[in-house]
């Protein structure tokens, strides 16, 4: 029988999902599949690069975040502690 699989769950842009809806329809694929595929390819990439720096070519990190809109450095749901409480 085939290899058990778990599912996961991503946040991206509204633009960027439509977009790679409209793709897996024209590769008749399920949109699930394609980023299946999509991920098992891109991750084959990265650890082949050892680093996500390495993979896009030695960005500064601060470039690779913004291709993403990376939230870490904005805090936690713009909660922030201040002298132990939050703000």
């Amino acid at each position: 029988m085939g290899e058990w699989k778990t599912g996961i769950s991503l946040r991206v842009r509204g633009d960027l999902k439509a977009e790679m809806e409209e793709f897996a329809k024209n590769e008749k694929r399920s949109f699930g599949n394609l980023g299946a595929v999509l991920l098992d390819w891109s991750f084959e990439l990265l650890k082949a690069a050892g680093s996500t720096s390495e993979l896009f070519g030695r960005r500064s990190h601060k470039n690779l975040n913004n291709i993403n809109r990376d939230r870490r450095k904005r805090g936690a749901g713009g909660l922030r502690w201040v002298n132990g409480k939050h703000k």
